[in-house]
C-alpha cells in the first residue's frame, strides 16, 4: 500500500531573487516518499508568478514614488515626512488586505488538487509572518472541505515556537520538529494505519487536550537519505521559469560551535553530520545530468574544512564545470592553498559570520570560539584567491557599546570583505539568548505575548527598517526594537560611505553574475523590483539567469 500527499510551501511574497531557490528540504521529502513507493507532489508558491498574484501592479508607481522619498530623507538624515509615512502605510494595508483575498483563492485551488488527486495527506513547511498566516488559511479551508484529511507541519516555524503554534491555532493534527526524512515515511505509515503517533520520533501534538512531544532522533547518517527530487511532475514549479536554477545541496547538518543567538544545534545536532566527499559530488553530477543545473549552495551551516576540500578535489578529480557557494568553517588553520583549491574547483564564494570585531562580545555574548585574529587571516587569505567574501555581523549586539561597535568597523575597514550582511540582534525561542535572556542585557517584558507577536510578525525586508511594524514586547540593551534596527541602518550607511557594499549574501553576488550584473546593480534593482512588484522586471531577470546557468551547464 502507498499514500498521496501534497508537499506545500507558502512562504507569503518573496521578497529577494534568493527566496525563489528551489525548497531543497520539500525536495528531500519527495525524494524519501517516493523511495519507498508513496506518491507526492510538490507546491512550492515561492514563484516570479506569486508577485504577480500578491503585488497589484497598478500600485508599483505610487509605493514606488513614496519609498524613494523616503529613502532620500534617510539618505540625508532626515526624518521621514509624517505624510510620507501615511501614504506608505495606507497602501502597505491596502496590499496586504489584497493578498489575504488571494491566499484564499489559493487555498480553494489546493483544496481541489487535494480532491482531484484523492490526497491522503497534507504536509506544510511554516514560515513566519505572511507564511504562518498564509498557512494557517490554507489548513482551514483544507479542514473545512476535508475534515478528516490529515495536515502535518514542520519547518523554521516549528523549530522556533514548537507547541507554542498549537496554542494559536488547532488546525495541524501533528508539527514535526527537527529533522524530517525519516519522519515523514513513519507518519505515511501512520495514515495506512501501521503505527501510531506515539511511536514515531520528533513529534509534538495533543492528545485529549494534552500536548505530547515524543524524543528527538537526529539522523545519523545523511549518505543513506535517498536522493531529492526536482522532477517537474512532482516539484510543479519546476517547469519552467518560475524557479531560479540554483540548488541547494546537503552536503553537512548540524553545528559544534554551539553560538548564543542560533538555533542550529537545537534543530540538527551540536556535532557535524557529513556526506562523503563521493556522495556530496554524486548527488552535483547527478543534478547537472538529470537536471541542467551546475550552480549550487551548500546548504550546512558551517561547512567542515576537511569536507569542503575533499568536495574540491572530487570536483577537480571528475572535471566538473560548476560554480557553488558556501558558508565559511570558523575552525583554524585554512590556508590560501585550501581556498585555491576551492576556487579552482568552482567555489565563487564563501559566507563568513564575523558577528563582531570585539573579542569579549564574541567571547561572552556570542560563543563564538574563535579569535578575532584567527577570522582577520582566514578572511585575508580567501580574498587572496579571489572567491567572493561575504561577511555577517550582529549591530547592535547584547551589551554592545560605542567602543565594541569601533572594533567591529576597524575590522571591516581592515579586511574590507566584499559585502557585509549587517543583522539587528534577533530573538530565536530557544538559543540562548531567549533562555538566559538576563545574562545578556534582553528584557522579555511579557514572553507569551513576545512569542505571539513573533510568530505572527512580518519582517518586510524589502523596505527601510523604519516602516517595520514595532515588536514592543522586549528590549535589549534597554533599547526598544525601532532603536535597535535604526542603530542596524546607521551602520550599515557608515560602511556604504566607507566604500563597503552592505546587504548582498554570497549566494546573491553568485546569483548576480548569472543576471550579468554587478552585485551591487543586482542588489539595487532587486530590491526597487521587489518592493514594488515589479513582475514584468523580475520575470526578465529570472529567466536571463536560468538561461544563463543552462548554458553554462551545456557548454
Amino acid at each position: 500500500m502507498f499514500t498521496k500527499s501534497l508537499l506545500i510551501n507558502y512562504a507569503g511574497y518573496p521578497e529577494s531573487p534568493r527566496m525563489l531557490v528551489p525548497d531543497n528540504g520539500l525536495a528531500n521529502l519527495a525524494g524519501v516518499l517516493i523511495s519507498k513507493g508513496h506518491k507526492t507532489i510538490i507546491l512550492d508558491y515561492a514563484t516570479v508568478d506569486i508577485v504577480e498574484k500578491l503585488f497589484p501592479y497598478e500600485y508599483k508607481d505610487r509605493i514606488e514614488n513614496v519609498i524613494k522619498r523616503i529613502l532620500v530623507n534617510l539618505k540625508q538624515k532626515l526624518s521621514p515626512k509624517q505624510k510620507d509615512l501615511d501614504i506608505f502605510h495606507k497602501l502597505d494595508n491596502e496590499i496586504d488586505q489584497l493578498q489575504r483575498k488571494k491566499v484564499k483563492e489559493i487555498a480553494i485551488e489546493i483544496s481541489s488538487i487535494v480532491k482531484k488527486h484523492n490526497i491522503d495527506f497534507v504536509g506544510m513547511k511554516l514560515w513566519m509572518g505572511d507564511g504562518f498566516e498564509g498557512s494557517i488559511t490554507i489548513a482551514k479551508q483544507l479542514k473545512k472541505d476535508f475534515p478528516t484529511l490529515p495536515i502535518f507541519a514542520g519547518g523554521p516555524h516549528v523549530d522556533w515556537f514548537r507547541e507554542k503554534i498549537l496554542d494559536v491555532c488547532n488546525l495541524f493534527d501533528v508539527l514535526v520538529y527537527g529533522e524530517g526524512e525519516e519522519v515523514i515515511n513513519m507518519l505515511a505509515d501512520y495514515v495506512l494505519g501501521k503505527t501510531n503517533l506515539e511511536n514515531i520520533p520528533n513529534l509534538i501534538y495533543k492528545e485529549n487536550g494534552k500536548v505530547i512531544t515524543t524524543p528527538r532522533k537526529i539522523i545519523d547518517d545523511l549518505n543513506k537519505l535517498p536522493l531529492p527530487v526536482y522532477d517537474k511532475e512532482v516539484y510543479l514549479s519546476m517547469g519552467d521559469t518560475q524557479k531560479l536554477k540554483i540548488i541547494f545541496t546537503d552536503e553537512s547538518r548540524g553545528c559544534p560551535n554551539n553560538c548564543s543567538f542560533c538555533l542550529h544545534p537545537v534543530k540538527s545536532g551540536n556535532k557535524w553530520k557529513t556526506k562523503s566527499p563521493e556522495s556530496a559530488v554524486n548527488e552535483m553530477e547527478r543534478l547537472i545530468n538529470k537536471y541542467g543545473i551546475n550552480v549550487f549552495r551548500f546548504a550546512g551551516s558551517n561547512t567542515p574544512k576537511l569536507l569542503a576540500k575533499g568536495i574540491a578535489e572530487e570536483i577537480l578529480k571528475r572535471k566538473l564545470k560548476v560554480e557553488y557557494t558556501a558558508f565559511a568553517n570558523s575552525g583554524n588553520g585554512v590556508s590560501v592553498e585550501d581556498f585555491q583549491l576551492m576556487k579552482d574547483s568552482g567555489c565563487f564564494s564563501l559566507w563568513f559570520g564575523i558577528e563582531s570585531g570585539n573579542q569579549k562580545l564574541l567571547d561572552e555574548v556570542m560563543n563564538k570560539k574563535m579569535k578575532v585574529e584567527q577570522l582577520k587571516n582566514k578572511i585575508n587569505a580567501c580574498k587572496k584567491t579571489g572567491i567572493y567574501v561575504t561577511g555577517s555581523i550582529i549591530i547592535p549586539a547584547p551589551n554592545e557599546t560605542e567602543q565594541t561597535k569601533q572594533d567591529t568597523l576597524n575590522f571591516l575597514l581592515e579586511t574590507r570583505p566584499d559585502s557585509v550582511i549587517v543583522d539587528p540582534p534577533v530573538l530565536i525561542p530557544g538559543t540562548k539568548w531567549t533562555i538566559n535572556c538576563e545574562k545578556y542585557g534582553i528584557e522579555i517584558l511579557d514572553e507569551k505575548e513576545f512569542l505571539n507577536q513573533m510568530m505572527l510578525y512580518k519582517m518586510k525586508i524589502i523596505y527601510p527598517p523604519i516602516l517595520w511594524k514595532a515588536l514592543p514586547y522586549f528590549k535589549i540593551n534597554n533599547k526598544t526594537d525601532k532603536e535597535l534596527v535604526r542603530e542596524t541602518g546607521l551602520f550599515a550607511q557608515t560602511l556604504e560611505k566607507n566604500g563597503i557594499l552592505t546587504q548582498v549574501t554570497s549566494d546573491t553576488a553568485l546569483i548576480a553574475k548569472y543576471a550579468g550584473m554587478q552585485p551591487m546593480e543586482f542588489r539595487d534593482k532587486s530590491r526597487k523590483y521587489f518592493s514594488t512588484g515589479n513582475h514584468r522586471e523580475i520575470k526578465k531577470i529570472i529567466t536571463r539567469i536560468n538561461e544563463n546557468i543552462t548554458n553554462s551547464a551545456t557548454n
